[in-house]
């Protein structure tokens, strides 16, 4: 009695199809779209041990000119921006202080509000010195001066503000300035004052206009 035997069926490995250039290039472009943008918004640590002394620096300028209106005008913005954190935390956010809020994002903000403030301070002062009839005038120029303030800044500033923010998303100038900003989640009244360094200059340019605009053209 003999077996019979059933043939042995071999399996043929599929050989890989060589890919195609236009594949490889596809491939290539692909991945350079889905690329990384190192971030670089806050790779310095800013040292706050000279703020004082960096708040005074306007007043150097006293012989020069009134240093008086930028130090009203930059105190009144560092007690407003404490008083309304003060009835933000009373009123908005009195029970999720310590939840919703890092530490991380508290210590920033504390630490950086105050770049802003100081670099417009900085700015009037060669202003000041400039155009001195921008900041000193009659008093019975104040309504025009207001009106036409009021105008330049509907009219120039709001439209160059919503370029300058849409120009600060593009994903390189997010990684680079406006991210640092975006890294408070849960935003306070702080907030809007935080900004990576560079990017504080965009503002000051954006919203400078306001003061330039009335006083060259209404002389």
């Amino acid at each position: 009695m003999c077996l019979k035997t059933s043939p042995v069926k071999t399996l043929r490995q599929s050989k890989p199809r060589p890919s195609s250039p236009a594949s490889e290039d596809t491939s290539t472009v692909s991945n350079a779209k889905t690329k990384m943008v190192p971030s670089t918004h806050s790779l310095h640590k800013r040292d706050t041990r000279f703020d004082v002394l960096l708040f005074l620096v306007p007043a150097l300028f006293c012989k020069l000119t009134n240093v008086m209106p930028i130090y009203i005008t930059g105190i009144l913005r560092i007690l407003s921006t404490h008083l309304l954190l003060t009835f933000h935390y009373m009123f908005c956010d009195k029970d999720d202080y310590n939840n919703k809020l890092t530490q991380k994002q508290l210590k920033r903000e504390r630490e950086d509000y105050l770049v802003g403030i100081v670099l417009h301070m900085w700015v009037q002062v060669p202003l000041q010195l400039m155009f001195p009839g921008m900041f000193f005038t009659d008093d019975s120029m104040l309504s025009s001066c207001a009106i036409n303030t009021f105008w330049s800044h509907v009219l120039v500033v709001e439209p160059l503000y919503y370029f300058a923010h849409r120009w600060l998303h593009i994903p390189e100038h997010m990684k680079a300035m406006h991210g640092f900003h975006h890294l408070s989640i849960h935003t306070l009244p702080s907030t809007s004052l935080v900004q990576n360094f560079q990017e504080h200059f965009v503002y000051i340019a954006t919203f400078g206009p306001a003061f330039l605009f009335p006083f060259f053209l209404g002389g």
